[in-house]
């Protein structure tokens, strides 16, 4: 993990303080990961938009139909419409939550817990590349004695 201490200076002062981040190179991989996430997240979101569309045609055709639906098989198409739009729901805040993640490595601030101002641990960013928290502040709620974030296996 490649460390940068990159001078930041304010618009009014040029006092320098150091500033942890990840190095250009790390949050170019980190870009890719992202990207390619929004990529698929795309590719589900359109398969919904489809799953949507055939539920939503199926109900139009079916008032045309000389029978009428049972009524069990009418819940379950409104259940399945209802899960379809759930899905549909949680893939857009997710492609939110990435291009929330692809401001941040512009603004190179990503891989900075929000909480501890430490670096995240790189195997979690690219495990989990929305995150915003160590994983010392996820999953204990406290920061990292010596400021190093590390992910552990998890013991038996």
């Amino acid at each position: 993990m490649a460390m940068s201490t990159q001078p930041s200076q304010s618009s009014n002062e040029t006092t320098t303080e150091n500033t942890l981040r990840y190095s250009d190179s790390d949050l170019q991989e980190f870009r890719v990961v992202i990207e390619a996430s929004m990529t698929e997240t795309f590719e589900e979101i359109r398969m919904v938009k489809e799953r949507i569309e055939d539920l939503s045609s199926f109900d139009f055709s079916s008032e045309t139909m000389v029978y009428s639906m049972h009524m069990a098989e009418q819940g379950s198409e409104a259940l399945e419409k209802e899960k379809a739009y759930t899905q549909m729901q949680r893939l857009n805040e997710y492609l939110q939550k990435l291009e929330d993640a692809l401001e941040r490595i512009n603004d190179k601030t990503y891989g900075i817990c929000k909480h501890c101002n430490c670096l995240i641990a790189k195997e979690r960013l690219l495990a989990v590349p929305i995150t915003t928290q160590s994983a010392s502040w996820k999953l204990q709620k406290q920061c990292p004695e010596d400021g190093i974030d590390r992910v552990m296996p998890i013991q038996k």
